[in-house]
Formats: structure tokens, sequence, C-alpha cells
């Protein structure tokens, strides 16, 4: 086993695919669906929608007027809470507990083509830190998402121990033959060379 498949805790019993279990920042939000941009605006749009309706009710259904710095600060408070939502929503599908077969195609194609390049795949060489403190980084940050409503917390580090094998990304599914990467993990080249 190498140090890299040692480092990596494999999460099983999930209802889908394990992605990543400390997704970074980035491809959280960049595997947004457009339904979670609708469900994000839809909560910056509840807050001043509530207000102004509670308002109309309050002054019994006469002239009334809501305060622009109260229409702000709800907008403000529903773009967050919107936003925390969504990242939460999309981390889930990142952890194989919610729906995810658009994330792992997308996902898959991505490590593939980076691999393909010889390139990292989780573009661990990108940061500048130690590998203790990458690993650090990694403990404080994963399953945060879990606990975004009291403590929001993001992973912003790029590091190699995201729980899953990248021997899962040496393998050709159903349907990827056209993407034309025809990669070959490296522990098999070594034990063809023996025989």
């Amino acid at each position: 086993m190498s140090e890299r498949e040692q480092n990596n805790v494999v999460l099983s019993q999930t209802d889908y695919e394990v992605i990543d279990v400390d997704p970074h920042f980035s491809r959280v939000v960049g595997y947004f669906r457009p339904s979670d941009y609708l469900k994000w605006g839809l909560f910056t749009a509840s807050g001043p929608a509530m207000m102004t309706a509670f308002e109309f009710l309050e002054s019994g259904k006469k002239r009334f007027h809501v305060s622009p710095s109260a229409l702000r600060i709800t907008a403000f408070v529903g773009f967050t809470a919107g936003f925390l939502n969504q990242y939460a929503t999309s981390s889930l599908r990142f952890q194989g507990a919610k729906e995810n077969a658009r994330e792992v195609r997308k996902d898959r194609y991505e490590m593939k083509q980076r691999l393909s390049q010889g390139l990292k795949p989780y573009k661990e060489n990108e940061s500048d830190l130690p590998e203790w403190i990458r690993r650090v980084a990694a403990g404080n940050s994963t399953h945060s998402f879990n606990y975004l409503h009291l403590f929001p917390w993001f992973n912003l580090v790029q590091h190699e121990f995201h729980g899953v094998s990248l021997k899962k990304y040496y393998e050709t599914r159903p349907g990827e033959e056209e993407w034309g990467f025809n990669l070959k993990w490296p522990g098999d080249e070594h034990s063809s060379a023996k025989q």
C-alpha cells in the first residue's frame, strides 16, 4: 500500500459514490447545479419578501413603508444563508450522501484529464505549505460543512488528503471511452515488468 493510500481514509456505507471527503472551496462552488443557484436566489429574495409581507400585514393593509436598510440587511442574511445552505448541499454530493451522478462524471473527467497531462490530481503541488501543515488543514476542514450553521469553515488549502483511492480514475467506465484517456495504474507497470 502506498503512502498516498495510507493517508486517505475511505468512507463506507454511503448511498452514492464518494467523490471527495474534503473538496477545495473552488470545487464545491464550481460543482453547484443550476438548481443550487435558484435556491440561493430564493433564499436571498425571501428575507426582503417576508419583511415586506409583515409590514403590509402590520399596517392593516393600508399604506406601509419598509425601511431600505432593513431590506438590505434581510437580503444580506438571505444571501449568506442561501450560500451556506447550497454549499452544504454540494458538499453532501461530494460525500456521497446525496444523488451525485452529474458530479461523479464531471469529477472523473477532470481528474482523468489532469492525470493524463502528468499533473497532480488535487493540485497539491501548487501549495507552498509543507506536507504536515496540509495534513493539519485537511484534518480541520474535513466534514466542516456539517457545522456551517455554527462556524463557517472552508477548505482553502490544496492538499492530497481526500479520502478516495486514485485507482478509480485509472478504470474506464462505460461511456468514458469517448474521452480518449488511456491511463495505466502506476502499480500495474511495475508488476508487468517483473513477469
